[in-house]
C-alpha cells in the first residue's frame, strides 16, 4: 500500500487550495499581487535555506542535471505567470477550470508517452472528477476572452511539466529538497526582476497585512514540498489526480473566509469530486496491478 503517498498528495492539494482564499483575504486589506508572488517564493526559500549547507555535492548535482532543474523551474514560472495574467481577462472560476485540465494532460502523457498501464476505472475517475470540478466552479462564459483562456492553459502546461519532470528526476534519485531549493532560489530572483519591471512590489502596507500574506506564502512552501515528495512516492499520475483536492479546498476556503455561498449545482459538483477522490483512494489501495 502507498497510502502515505496518497495522503501526502492530498496534503499538497489541501495547502495549495487554501492559498487562493487566504491571499484574496490579504488583497481585501490592501496587499498587492506583486508582493504576494514575491513573498511566496522568498518565504519558501528562507525555509529551505538552513538545509542548503547540509546538502552534499549540491552544486555538482545542479550542474550534472541542469536541464531537469531548469525545465521544472520553467514549469513553475509558466504556472505562476499563466494564472496571474489569465484572471485579468477571464473570471477566476473559468481560469481555474482551464488550469485544472493539467491532471488530464498528465494522464495523457502517462498513457501515450510513458506507456503506463492505468486501470480503466482510474481513467473514468479522472473524467468524473473534472466534471464534478466544472459543476463546483460553475464558470461564467460571458465576455469570454481567448487570451485569458490561453494564459490559463499555459498555467496548466506549467503544472503538467512540473509533475512529469518531477517523476523523471525522482527516478534519477534527485531529492525533493534539492528540487525545492533550486525552484525557489531561481523564482525569487526571477520574479523580483520581472515584477519590478512590469508590475509593482509594494511594501508600503500595514505590517499586519504583510503578516496575513505570510500565511498563504507558508502554505505554498509546504504544498510545493509535499507535491514533490508525493510524485517521488506514488508517481505523476496518482499525484495529479489527488491534487484535484486543491480547487475544492479553495471553494470551502472561500465560503469560510470570504463568506461566499454555494448553489445546488456547486454543492453537487463538490460532492462528486470528493466521492471520486475517495473512490480513487479505494482503488489505489485495493488493486496490486495499479499504475505506477
Amino acid at each position: 500500500m502507498k497510502i502515505n503517498g496518497i495522503l501526502i498528495a492530498l496534503g499538497a492539494g489541501l495547502f495549495f487550495g487554501v492559498i487562493g482564499p487566504l491571499t484574496k483575504n490579504a488583497y481585501n486589506f490592501g496587499a498587492g499581487v506583486g508582493l504576494a508572488i514575491f513573498l511566496r517564493y522568498l518565504v519558501a526559500l528562507i525555509i529551505v535555506s538552513p538545509i542548503i549547507l547540509k546538502q552534499k555535492n549540491l552544486l555538482h548535482t545542479y550542474i550534472s542535471n541542469f536541464k531537469y532543474f531548469l525545465l521544472i523551474t520553467v514549469g513553475s514560472i509558466l504556472l505562476t505567470i499563466g494564472l496571474l495574467l489569465s484572471v485579468n481577462y477571464i473570471n477566476v472560476s473559468l481560469a481555474i477550470v482551464v488550469f485544472c485540465t493539467y491532471p488530464i494532460i498528465v494522464l495523457i502523457i502517462s498513457i501515450f508517452i510513458n506507456k503506463e498501464k492505468i486501470l480503466n476505472s482510474i481513467k473514468i475517475l479522472f473524467i468524473t472528477t473534472f466534471f464534478g470540478l466544472f459543476l463546483a466552479l460553475s464558470p461564467n462564459f460571458e465576455n469570454l476572452n481567448l487570451l485569458g483562456v490561453f494564459f490559463a492553459f499555459i498555467a496548466s502546461i506549467g503544472a503538467s511539466i512540473m509533475i512529469v519532470v518531477n517523476q523523471t528526476m525522482s527516478k534519477k534519485n534527485l531529492k525533493p529538497i534539492q528540487i525545492n531549493i533550486f525552484i525557489n532560489f531561481v523564482n525569487t530572483i526571477f520574479f523580483f526582476i520581472i515584477l519590478n519591471l512590469f508590475f509593482k512590489i509594494d511594501f508600503s502596507i500595514d505590517l499586519g497585512v504583510i503578516g496575513l500574506l505570510l500565511i498563504p506564502s507558508l502554505s505554498y512552501a509546504i504544498a510545493i514540498f509535499l507535491q514533490l515528495v508525493a510524485v517521488e512516492k506514488i508517481g505523476q499520475t496518482k499525484t495529479a489526480l489527488f491534487l484535484y483536492l486543491e480547487p475544492i479546498t479553495g471553494i470551502f476556503g472561500a465560503v469560510i473566509l470570504l463568506n461566499e455561498t454555494l448553489n445546488l449545482t456547486q454543492i453537487l459538483g463538490t460532492t462528486i469530486v470528493i466521492l471520486s477522490l475517495v473512490a480513487s483512494t479505494y482503488f489505489n489501495n485495493k488493486t496490486k496491478n495499479d499504475f505506477a
